[in-house]
């Protein structure tokens, strides 16, 4: 099979990843960040979009620019479920047609159309295809459905998404990167793990075990996974994440925690978050103390291990310190990475069958999907 590697990290409209990406519907807010009457310029794999939510409160998505004098959108006003661009007033509908121009003859507006994508909220995110044709059936997780709340949390992060999905996929790396974590304490890094995994019908089941504890966790292609998080205040999580790029170069990953806590502890421990919001804001940005491990300013063992973003900023120096600009072929593998190996393999597959106009993988996400936490208790 032809080497596809160089292709995983180009998601532009006619690159190879960017049509398969755009095959699957992906996130592309926090539906917190989407309030009413507040249109937002957004950018996902390389393209500018106008993000709003109309007075019913559903969300659009539809181009990013006026095709009348070329002006942002996302400056304009949302008029009930439509946007009105700023500096003319012409109007269009959540299907992208104008349906109004108040200064041009009657008409000219049914002649008018700017691109539209169907989108829809889902556990506390917004979800938009960007595909052509109808939008394939949306994927839910009956992780979702238990007695507890989400926890929403988005970060952008300057590497390619594919290098952060390279990153979820391997289970070796906590033994080494995540040390003086949440993760010995819960003595997952007491062993390097035996690790293994298969071919699925929604992607891959990744295992690794620690003495008699298996962990199972699940990539759903393309690019989001299923495994449990353990967090010190708030225990066990279903942690469910979709690494969708803003470019080559960079990428959001939208994070749906499962938290299994109702009442007074689910109030405790959203009183836990916020406090960590606010001790964040004193400190420099996560991706600057990055930059400066990276440049040999500081170590990464000089962040202290009660840091709020100690496991970002430690998978930050191993993702952002790969660069862009890589050949994947050059790497060594060994059998710890088969993880890995399976994730390029199902990737590379799918984009030949692409490129040659093959029948591509149908990938059926089963609702009832579960993980094992690996960990002897």
């Amino acid at each position: 099979m032809e080497d596809r590697y160089q292709d995983f990290v180009s998601v532009g409209p006619g690159s190879l990843a960017g049509r398969y990406l755009r095959m699957f519907w992906q996130p592309v807010s926090l539906s917190e960040n989407l309030r009413p009457g507040r249109p937002l310029p957004i950018r996902v794999m390389a393209e500018d979009f106008t993000l709003y939510r109309g007075d019913s409160g559903r969300p659009y998505l539809v181009g990013p620019r006026c095709p009348h004098r070329g002006v942002k959108l996302a400056a304009g006003r949302v008029v009930g479920e439509d946007i009105e661009c700023f500096y003319h007033g012409w109007t269009f509908d959540g299907c992208g047609q104008c349906v109004r121009q108040p200064a041009e003859n009657p008409g000219f507006a049914e002649k008018v159309r700017i691109p539209a994508f169907p989108t829809r909220d889902y556990q506390g995110l917004v979800f938009a295809y960007l595909g052509e044709g109808d939008a394939p059936e949306f994927p839910t997780l009956d992780v979702f459905e238990d007695e507890g709340f989400v926890e929403n949390r988005e970060s952008h992060r300057p590497w390619p998404f594919f290098t952060q999905l390279e990153n979820s996929v391997d289970e070796t790396h906590f033994n080494f990167t995540h040390r003086r974590t949440k993760f010995d304490d819960i003595g997952m890094n007491d062993a390097v793990p035996e690790i293994n995994c298969e071919e699925t019908a929604y992607g891959m089941l990744r295992m690794a075990r620690r003495g008699n504890a298996v962990r199972k966790g699940h990539l759903l292609m393309p690019n989001w996974s299923l495994s449990s998080n353990y967090e010190h205040d708030k225990g066990w999580a279903n942690h469910v994440v979709w690494r969708v790029p803003i470019d080559d170069a960079s990428h959001t990953s939208f994070m749906a925690d499962f938290v299994y806590k109702t009442g007074k502890e689910a109030e405790a421990y959203k009183a836990a978050i916020a406090a960590r919001c606010e001790r964040r804001k004193a400190l420099e940005p996560a991706v600057e103390t990055i930059r400066r491990i990276l440049a040999g300013e500081i170590h990464a063992d000089d962040v202290p291990a009660d840091h709020p973003d100690i496991v970002t900023i430690q998978d930050g120096v191993s993702c952002m310190g790969q660069g862009v600009e890589r050949n994947r072929s050059d790497d060594l593998m060994g059998g710890s990475d088969r993880q890995v190996a399976m994730l390029r393999r199902l990737w590379n597959r799918e984009l030949t069958a692409l490129e040659q106009g093959e029948p591509l993988t149908r990938w059926r996400i089963p609702r009832d999907l579960a993980t094992t936490r690996g960990i002897e208790e």
